[in-house]
């Protein structure tokens, strides 16, 4: 990966990805997604969050929403997984947050010293857990801190 980026790496929460793939032109999420695809902030990917948003964008109400065909969907992915810095987690520590699905989301972000980017910050705050070098931000506090 290029370490000339002005941004920690970032993971992206796939409700972060469905807004942005809405193609908006006024929404923070899209004006974030566009930022990875154009290689101006570093993404951060592992297989379950990969299997995540593809099963996501899969579902037909999401399709609906987004204006994506499957294959375009699929695409999207695709171009996200070429772009990101695969992280394989080599730990067994789980994090303990109310959603058992977004502890794949901390995993990755933990792994990178990574800032996870959502719009439900308060899912990724838990008394149990103290962050390790990572971060939980808003796309509009993301896009205010690094854009």
């Amino acid at each position: 990966m290029d370490d000339s980026y002005r941004s920690p790496p970032i993971v992206l929460d796939t409700n972060v990805l469905v807004t942005g793939a809405c193609r908006h032109e006024s929404s923070l999420a899209h004006e974030l997604l566009l930022g990875v695809l154009e290689e101006r902030f570093p993404i951060i990917l592992t297989e379950p969050i990969v299997l995540e948003y593809l099963d996501v964008l899969a579902r037909p109400a999401i399709r609906k929403l987004t204006g994506l065909a499957r294959r375009q969907s699929e695409e999207l992915v695709t171009d996200l997984i070429a772009l990101s810095r695969k992280v394989q987690l080599r730990f067994s520590w789980r994090p303990n947050l109310r959603d058992e699905g977004d502890n794949k989301f901390v995993e990755a972000a933990i792994h990178a010293a990574a800032v996870i980017a959502t719009y439900n910050v308060s899912d990724f705050r838990s008394p149990d857990l103290t962050p390790h070098g990572w971060t939980v931000m808003t796309p509009q506090e993301f896009l205010a801190r690094y854009s």
